[in-house]
């Protein structure tokens, strides 16, 4: 008969480096719940602004787009916000070739049309 072979305890594994601690999850969503809130303060204004219309085509808008985005430190102001319909904040900006020629392009409408200084 085969006798088996005690296995060897295997050593622990540790890391190179310690890890970042992590904010709380109540410390991340209360963040949120408060930029959520400032943002619908806003959406209004923004929406009577623009007369409720895509300021690139026109169309009836159905989302509210942030010039900067937030990531890269672009607030709820009334002037980094703007209306698009589906079609030109999903196909021409978040999915386009030229994100940043867009961004120029609604900074200048903006500028023309409400004095906005970028």
């Amino acid at each position: 008969m085969l006798r088996r072979t005690p296995l060897k305890v295997r050593s622990r594994l540790k890391a190179k480096s310690k890890l970042k601690a992590k904010k709380r999850l109540s410390q991340r969503s209360t963040r949120k719940k408060k930029y959520d809130a400032e943002l619908e303060k806003v959406k209004p204004i923004v929406k009577e602004r623009d007369g409720y219309r895509c300021i690139l085509c026109g169309r009836p808008y159905e989302e509210i787009h942030h010039i900067s985005y937030r990531s890269s430190a672009g607030g709820n102001e009334i002037k980094n916000l703007c209306c698009l319909c589906w079609h030109c904040h999903r196909i021409k900006i978040h999915e386009g070739n030229n994100p940043k020629e867009y961004k120029k392009l609604l900074q200048h409408i903006l500028s023309e049309r409400y004095g906005y200084e970028y």
